[in-house]
């Protein structure tokens, strides 16, 4: 199970998704493949028959068995996958700097991952050493410093405030200092308001929920605990 003749290669062929394995660098909540926006690009691939637009992997080893990894196109995977039908794939040797870039360039590019998404990705590329610091990271990736930073706070978030909400895609950039601030101030009183929020049915509106977390009320001016003030979350 050699991948060395992959090396530097570039073909575009056919693909069975069972021979595909998921990036660990992968990115996209398994929300991102329900609701009609993905319904709508499965019907499209269903339709043509197949992935029109490749989607790109890499060749990997796993459990001594030769496969390919993602290294873009998760949708589009999903929704072959799910149509029980090959996956046209563009194959290439990249190492995982370049992978992590391509995958979020081309993310931002089609359909832009949710802040909440972006955060969890490039958390766990932190935690795993591919870049030394944020700046690094932007600076590769070529996004901005400070959204980098709140989709980062917003993926640091305790699963008690990203569970009051009804999915983790609902969050928003502008909202990651707020909660920051709020869980510095008084963290009991947030998790009591997020305990109380999560048991509701039906779940109060995304921009509902944050100004109740928050202790602000819906519409009016949020009112930030004082610490805000002195508080830089980003640049580290």
């Amino acid at each position: 199970h050699d991948v060395a003749q992959w090396d530097g290669a570039k073909a575009t062929r056919l693909l069975d998704c069972g021979l595909v394995v998921r990036s660990r660098w992968a990115n996209r909540d398994p929300q991102s493949f329900v609701g009609r926006d993905f319904e709508q690009l499965r019907e499209e691939i269903s339709s043509a028959g197949g992935n029109v637009q490749p989607v790109k992997v890499r060749p990997a080893v796993v459990s001594g068995e030769s496969r390919f990894e993602l290294v873009y196109g998760h949708r589009r995977f999903e929704a072959c996958r799910q149509l029980g039908l090959p996956v046209l794939a563009m194959i290439d040797s990249v190492d995982d700097q370049a992978l992590f870039v391509e995958m979020d360039r081309e993310n931002r590019q089609r359909k832009n991952l949710s802040p909440w998404e972006q955060g969890v990705m490039y958390l766990r590329a932190l935690e795993e050493g591919l870049w030394p610091s944020n700046r690094k990271m932007a600076e590769a990736l070529g996004v901005d410093l400070t959204n980098l930073g709140r989709a980062l706070a917003l993926a640091r978030l305790p699963s008690e405030v990203v569970q009051a909400f009804s999915s983790p895609l609902d969050l928003q950039f502008r909202w990651a200092a707020p909660l920051a601030a709020a869980l510095e101030s008084d963290q009991s009183s947030v998790f009591s308001r997020a305990s109380e929020i999560a048991a509701t049915s039906p779940r109060p509106r995304p921009s509902e929920v944050f100004h109740m977390l928050v202790g602000a009320k819906s519409g009016g001016s949020t009112v930030l605990p004082p610490s805000l003030a002195v508080v830089n979350i980003w640049n580290t």
